[in-house]
C-alpha cells in the first residue's frame, strides 16, 4: 500500500462548485472474532492455520459459519469480502487519486474510518483481512505512522454525520431516483452518499434516522453493494467528464 500525491482543482458541475464527493460504506460486515467464539473448533483451526491468536483474526463466514450460529445479527456479519470488493471498485478510478472522491467506511460497532487518497487497497483477500485486523485493533494502519493510510475519524455514525454533513442513503425502500440525479444532489448539498456493505437484512433504525434523503436506484429491486458502487462511480465519472468537456469547449 502506498500514497500517490495529488492535486484537486475545482470543476464547475451543473453550475455548482465541485471539490469532491464522499462515499460512505455503511454497516460494513467487518469485525474481529468476538471473544465468545475464541474456543470454537472452527476458530481454533483458523488460528492454527495462520499462526495468530483469535484476537487478530477477522470474522469470516466462509471459515466460521458454524461458530457464528449463536451470534446476534448473524445474517449481517462475517462478510468482509463485501467491503473488500466495494473498495476495490471505488478506488479504481483516477478521481480517488486526484482527491475528487473520498472514501469512508462504517462498521457494525459504530466506528467510521477514512481511506487516505491514493491508498492502494490490497487485491489479495487474505492480505486485505490482515490489514483490516490491524486497523480494527489500532484504529489506524500502519499503526505507528503519523500519516496513516486508513484511520478512524469517528466513534459512531452520529459523530461522523454531525461533522461531515448530510447523508443520502441508497436503500431499496427509498424514493426512486436515478444515480445521476443522486450524484448531482450530493454535489449541490455537499452530502455524503451511503451504501450498505452487509449481506442480508436491513439498515438499523439508528442508521436510517441519520439520512436526510433515502433513494432507490432500481425502483425497489435489491442490488449487490458492489453493483451499486460500480453504478455510482460510473455516474460520478460521467458527470465530471461532461463538465470537463463543457469547460474546455
Amino acid at each position: 500500500m502506498f500514497i500517490i500525491s495529488f492535486t484537486s482543482d475545482k470543476l464547475r458541475v451543473c453550475n455548482l462548485s465541485f471539490t469532491k464527493i464522499r462515499i460512505l460504506f455503511v454497516e460494513s460486515s467487518l469485525e474481529l472474532i468476538p471473544e465468545e467464539l475464541y474456543n470454537h473448533p472452527d476458530v481454533i483451526k483458523t488460528c492454527k492455520r495462520y499462526g495468530i491468536p483469535a484476537s487478530r483474526v477477522i470474522l469470516d463466514k466462509s471459515l466460521h459459519y458454524n461458530a457464528m450460529s449463536s451470534l446476534s445479527l448473524k445474517w449481517k456479519r462475517g462478510r468482509p469480502d463485501i467491503l473488500h470488493i466495494c473498495l476495490l471498485i471505488a478506488s479504481d478510478t483516477p478521481l480517488v487519486y486526484e482527491g475528487s472522491i473520498e472514501l469512508f467506511f462504517h462498521i457494525l460497532d459504530g466506528r467510521v474510518f477514512k481511506i487516505r487518497g491514493g491508498t492502494r487497497i490490497p487485491k489479495h483477500f487474505e492480505r486485505f483481512k490482515g490489514v483490516m485486523a490491524d486497523l480494527l485493533r489500532n484504529n489506524k494502519v500502519p499503526p505507528i505512522s503519523l500519516e496513516p493510510l486508513i484511520f478512524k475519524v469517528a466513534d459512531n455514525l452520529e459523530e461522523f454525520i454531525s461533522r461531515e454533513g448530510k447523508l443520502i442513503l441508497l436503500w431499496e425502500k427509498g424514493e426512486p431516483a436515478t444515480m445521476d440525479n443522486i450524484v448531482r444532489e450530493a454535489l449541490r448539498e455537499n452530502a455524503i452518499i451511503g451504501i450498505g456493505a452487509f449481506p442480508h437484512g436491513d439498515f438499523e433504525e439508528s442508521t436510517i434516522k441519520y439520512a436526510y434523503r433515502k433513494y432507490s436506484v432500481m425502483s425497489g429491486r435489491q442490488l449487490t453493494a458492489w453493483g451499486v458502487t460500480s453504478r455510482l462511480i460510473c455516474a460520478i465519472e460521467d458527470i465530471i467528464s461532461k463538465a470537463t468537456i463543457t469547460s474546455n469547449a
